[in-house]
């Protein structure tokens, strides 16, 4: 900002400036339209707010106003005293409309108060922007705004009119929850304001540390319809959770079952298919004499496996066997 444009700004802005407050310095393409927010105290609710043009406080003649008349070929004017605000709208801006305004209130008998802003109106992009001056969000919900910036070293702060300032990554402004992001190299800082409340509807404003775009965020209850319609899927997203489990749930215990009932199958077919061990006494015959010498012996062949509550007897062959040595006469 030109010091000297500044000096005149803060000269010129001393009257009344905590009366009424707007931004300092906004920059509009050229063929573009912009509103300007102009906050001032519960006292004024009743009176007469204008717009004019000029620095000169004993001369800046209204252009137009909030009784009469509200607009004035592509300037417009609105009052909202439950938010205690109003507004200007300049559209099809052209270079010739830069230069300085002031947001007005009129007080009868006694010099108006007003606070001064510096409208420049460039023929390329300008230093900041955003995408949409005004955003809508749900209740409960989250809103961003793209702010777009042209000096990528400058502080990137985001406002609340009538509020106070948050900047770096993330913090909470006025009790909501906000995350700051500075993409460097596209330019653009983002904000995002979580979990939305009716009392943050009003005007906030992108700030690069020397000009501001401001930004009205209107935040809606859902319709009835829409709540109904959430509930109902919510019910079903729920029916069916509980649908997935009791199936998981039955097929998990089918399995252990099969499971179960095929070992047990096997372990009968098992003991069907094992045959007994089957016993069968052989003799050997020999010829023995009287006064034969007989050697009595034994094999034991190892028999099929079997539990182990039989008998070792059951599990083996035995072969018995004799050998009879003769006396050489």
């Amino acid at each position: 900002m030109d010091p000297l444009m500044l000096l005149i700004l803060l000269i010129a802005g001393l009257p009344g400036a905590d009366s009424v407050s707007t931004v300092r310095w906004v920059t509009v393409q050229s063929g573009g339209s912009v509103t300007i927010p102009c906050l001032y105290e519960d006292t004024y609710k009743n009176h007469v707010k204008y717009w004019c043009r000029g620095i000169d406080d004993r001369s800046c003649p209204p252009i137009v106003r909030t009784d009469s008349p509200q607009t004035k070929g592509d300037v417009s004017i609105r009052d909202d005293p439950d938010q205690r605000v109003f507004t200007v709208t300049m559209n099809h801006l052209t270079t010739e409309d830069a230069d300085f305004y002031c947001c007005r209130v009129e007080i009868s008998g006694h010099s108006d108060v007003g606070e001064w802003l510096t409208l420049s109106v460039t023929d390329g992009s300008p230093e900041l922007s955003v995408d949409k001056q005004e955003v809508t969000g749900v209740a409960g919900d989250s809103v961003s705004v793209q702010c777009h910036y042209g000096d990528s070293r400058s502080q990137k702060m985001w406002c609340k009119m009538g509020g106070s300032c948050l900047s770096g990554n993330s913090g909470s402004l006025d009790g909501r929850p906000v995350e700051i992001r500075d993409d460097r190299v596209n330019k653009v800082f983002s904000v995002t304001m979580r979990g939305l409340e009716r009392k943050d509807t009003g005007w906030y404003w992108c700030d690069d540390g020397h000009q501001q775009i401001p930004v009205q965020i209107t935040v809606i209850q859902p319709s009835p319809l829409v709540q109904l319609a959430l509930y109902v899927v919510l019910g079903l997203l729920v029916l069916l959770y509980i649908f997935i489990f009791i199936i998981l749930t039955w097929k998990v215990l089918d399995k252990r079952k099969k499971k179960m009932t095929r070992n047990q199958n096997h372990a009968a077919r098992t003991m069907t298919m094992t045959p007994p061990p089957v016993w069968k006494e052989i003799a050997l015959y020999a010829s023995v004499e009287p006064g034969d010498d007989v050697i009595y012996s034994s094999i034991v062949l190892p028999g099929p496996e079997m539990s182990s509550s039989s008998s070792a007897a059951s599990t083996s062959v035995v072969i018995y066997s004799s050998v009879a040595l003769k006396h050489s006469e």
